[in-house]
């Protein structure tokens, strides 16, 4: 297979698609539920039965936002037009998910179903051809490899700058003691960012990989796909059981610093002193990746996140120090898996391929989609039980 190297302007650009993106998903993901019960007013139980309904329905939107986008063919390839036209829809849903309507109860609620669950299928559609959109940079699986380390590095660097920033932007756009404005015009400011980032990878990020006359899977197949594909199985089940973990940790770090510590600003520091130890984690990913393979490196990433994990969990919250240690080691395995999986991803690819005789890139990837939404069911569970 020929090697197809490519240069160093695309490889950020790629990466830059998923900077703006994940500002974006770190308010949604970290703020949201907090806006919904502190600032909204909504039930907790009831905000997390909102993000249950949503997850739900991400089971059939996600796989059937792949099958559209594998059956899309255009003179602009296959997946980069919904990187172009989705992230404009960003703009006006992420400032109504923020918005504060002076509606009944019911009504409350039935808006804040509506907007994150329209924001869920934005989110969808442009995540989706983005991550596909890397199986068809290059044929060659090393290439793809050191491709998807940029957007997931770019990820890590975009979730430190939105844990740095996000709280004092909407204490800036805060009007007359109004933390709803504060939260409308950061989600503004994310989702126009993120407009920009995207063109940035439209322009620049080149589809390789053709395959316009294979036969394509229907929507009854999307189970077989998934079944009958054990590599990809394995690599969304580990990706399951630590997401969760992540997710549940990172969405209760504001609820932590404001009732255990008393000080809701502390969250900036915690969350913020992972971004370093995440980063040298993802920078050394290439060089684990060539001297272990990817499983191997996988599992030793994974064995570092738990160990740190477990010291956070049994230090306490009256010991900050020895917490904010722990934290640290943790954070150097918790984003690092996510880099090669994505890689193994792509590479199943090809497994299911001769399985089926069918190429589904959009299909197989909306699995990681899913997944990162999956990931909060774990906090509505939690939700709902400690209520």
């Amino acid at each position: 297979m020929k090697s197809t190297e490519l240069s160093s302007r695309e490889k950020f650009a790629y990466g830059f698609g998923c900077f703006g993106q994940n500002m974006l998903y770190n308010l949604m993901a970290n703020f949201l539920l907090f806006f919904y019960t502190d600032i909204y007013g909504i039930l907790p139980s009831v905000a997390g039965l909102i993000l249950l309904v949503a997850r739900m329905w991400d089971a059939v939107n996600d796989p059937l936002m792949g099958m559209v986008a594998d059956r899309t063919s255009s003179r602009r390839g296959k997946f980069r037009p919904y990187v172009l036209f989705t992230p404009i829809l960003f703009v006006p849903f992420a400032v109504a998910a923020f918005s504060t309507p002076s509606f009944s109860v019911s009504g409350k609620i039935a808006w804040a179903a509506f907007t994150y669950i329209s924001f869920g299928m934005i989110y969808t559609a442009s995540d989706v051809p983005f991550w596909a959109m890397s199986s068809t940079i290059s044929e060659d699986t090393n290439v793809r490899s050191s491709v998807v380390v940029y957007p997931r590095f770019m990820a890590t660097v975009a979730v430190a700058l939105a844990t740095l920033a996000t709280q004092p932007l909407i204490l800036l756009f805060s009007v007359e003691g109004k933390p709803q404005r504060g939260y409308q015009f950061t989600s503004l400011t994310y989702a126009l960012l993120t407009v920009l980032c995207f063109l940035i990878a439209f322009l620049f990020v080149r589809e390789r990989v053709h395959t316009t006359n294979q036969e394509r899977p229907r929507f009854k197949e999307i189970p077989r796909i998934f079944l009958s594909n054990k590599p990809l199985l394995l690599v969304i089940l580990s990706g399951l059981f630590t997401g969760i973990g992540q997710a549940g940790k990172l969405s209760m770090l504001i609820y932590y610093a404001k009732y255990n510590l008393e000080n809701e600003l502390l969250y900036t520091l915690l969350a913020g002193a992972n971004i370093p130890f995440i980063l040298i984690g993802i920078a050394t990913v290439p060089m684990l990746t060539r001297k272990m393979g990817k499983r191997n490196a996988c599992i030793l990433y994974y064995l570092i996140y738990a160990l740190g994990s477990l010291g956070f969990f049994l230090s306490g919250w009256n010991n900050f120090t020895l917490l904010l240690l722990f934290n640290c080691i943790s954070s150097l395995g918790m984003a690092s898996p996510q880099v090669i999986q994505t890689a193994m991803i792509a590479d199943t690819i090809e497994w299911g391929e001769l399985s089926l005789g069918k190429r589904s890139e959009g299909t197989i990837f909306s699995s990681q989609t899913f997944l990162a939404k999956l990931e909060w069911c774990y906090i509505v569970a939690i939700i709902r039980l400690t209520i």
